[in-house]
């Protein structure tokens, strides 16, 4: 036996050594939950009116937080008993690293990306009254080799949510112009259960202009089996004149509030906005009228001042480079109505463009899943937002197999979006 161990062991570490990047992002990225735009829960229709970010019934931000020698950030918060019965997710923003996440001394889960904000459930780990909280803070020399741009630790954005256990997952919008001008909005709402057992919710919409006009409304009753998952989808025919762009940036109010067993458990109330894009041969139709798009690229370090200054400019549209734009930055563009790309946080320049083995790491397969986690978190991060109009794949990345599945990923959920690479030679994964 003792003989066999030691000759397994040199075994073992040759493997982990051919494969380390792949053992890497196997071991320090599980535990997320599926990537989605920030959705808050609120205890009632005021409150989601009001978007507070501050402490309330069912989030608690956490701001307070104390590093220590070993890269480990710590804080604290408090479970009341109102979450009794309820999920407790914890969401964490972008943090320029890669990190685990730890509740009372136990692994939630971690990050390998730290430039997308990330979703753990954290109800096993958490208990009533005080939790501990830790971010501890990855150094990995693989990460580096596709991160070649400025990297800046960022101040921690976490904030701990409860939702019920039949909840909303996620909401999604898609806009088509009809015959006459009509427009067709089209919403879709993830619902979840976790629980073991059959659960009955449902679900009241209504779409509001100027938060006094109400444009329609009703609801949609949902089955859900076992940890089972389902998409309600609800549909207006409205005026053109509501439709968002360049020119008219108009934003209309999704209210939503989440109904079990006769009781009001969530409530919610999302900006949306409705546009329809298309892109062909080269160019932008947003709402039927040709956009001229000419890209100025900017950091995704930038933030809402300078993000204005350039619109006083004349810039009105923005190519962010491989990163992460914050959502009050996005929100800004939504509001003024500004034409935004957005760049996976991919840049692997420094390894040169050769595709053999050693090259750049856009060719090796062991990097596949890393990319596309980080190509389609981009996208699930973003698509609430009007002024997101495009996606770029990664910056100076070469080409190879994990921008090709990478590029097929993305295509997948982009809908109407185009997809773009132009450091790809021409080849086909990036939209003509």
């Amino acid at each position: 036996m003792f003989c066999r161990g030691y000759i397994l062991l040199p075994l073992v570490a040759a493997l982990l050594l051919v494969s380390g990047v792949n053992v890497y992002a196997q071991h320090r990225n599980d535990g997320c939950d599926l990537p989605r735009t920030p959705l808050i829960p609120y205890a009632t229709a005021a409150d989601a009116a009001s978007h507070r970010m501050d402490k309330q019934r069912y989030m608690q931000p956490i701001s307070e937080w104390t590093a220590d020698e070993n890269d480990v950030l710590h804080a604290t918060f408090t479970y009341p008993f109102s979450w009794v019965e309820r999920q407790v997710f914890i969401r964490v923003e972008a943090l320029g690293r890669a990190y685990e996440l730890w509740v009372n001394g136990k692994r939630v889960g971690a990050s390998s990306n730290g430039y997308v904000a990330a979703e753990y459930n954290a109800t096993k780990q958490a208990k009533e009254d005080k939790n501990s909280i830790e971010l501890r803070l990855l150094d990995s020399k693989e990460l580096k080799t596709i991160e070649c741009f400025e990297q800046r630790l960022k101040q921690p954005a976490v904030y701990v949510m409860a939702q019920p256990r039949v909840r909303v997952r996620d909401v999604a919008c898609r806009t088509d112009i009809g015959v006459g001008g009509v427009v067709n909005a089209n919403f879709s709402v993830i619902m979840c259960n976790q629980t073991l057992g059959e659960k009955q919710a449902r679900l009241y919409y209504e779409l509001y202009m100027n938060d006094t006009v109400r444009l329609s409304g009703g609801h949609r009753d949902v089955t859900l089996g076992m940890y089972g998952v389902d998409t309600l989808r609800f549909g207006a025919s409205l005026s053109d004149s509501l439709l968002w762009s360049r020119v008219a940036p108009t934003r209309l109010s999704l209210r939503l509030h989440n109904r079990i067993g006769g009781r009001d458990v969530e409530f919610y109330d999302l900006p949306v906005a409705l546009r329809e894009i298309r892109y062909e041969d080269g160019d932008f139709w947003v709402n039927g009228t040709r956009e001229p798009v000419e890209w100025h690229e900017l950091s995704p370090d930038a933030d809402v001042a300078t993000v204005a200054s350039l619109r006083d400019a004349g810039c009105r549209y923005l190519r962010f480079t491989a990163g992460v734009v914050s959502d009050a930055v996005l929100d800004y563009c939504d509001a003024v109505g500004l034409y935004v790309a957005v760049t996976a946080p991919i840049n692997s320049s420094l390894s040169g463009d050769s595709r053999r083995r050693g090259g750049n790491p856009s060719n090796n397969p062991s990097w596949t899943a890393e990319y596309v986690s980080r190509i389609t978190s981009m996208i699930h991060t973003t698509k609430r937002h009007p002024s997101v109009v495009a996606y770029f794949l990664a910056d100076d990345s070469a080409n190879g197999i994990a921008l090709y599945e990478g590029y097929l990923a993305a295509r997948r959920i982009a809908g109407e979006r185009p997809i773009f690479y132009d450091d790809g030679n021409g080849e086909w994964n990036s939209d003509k």
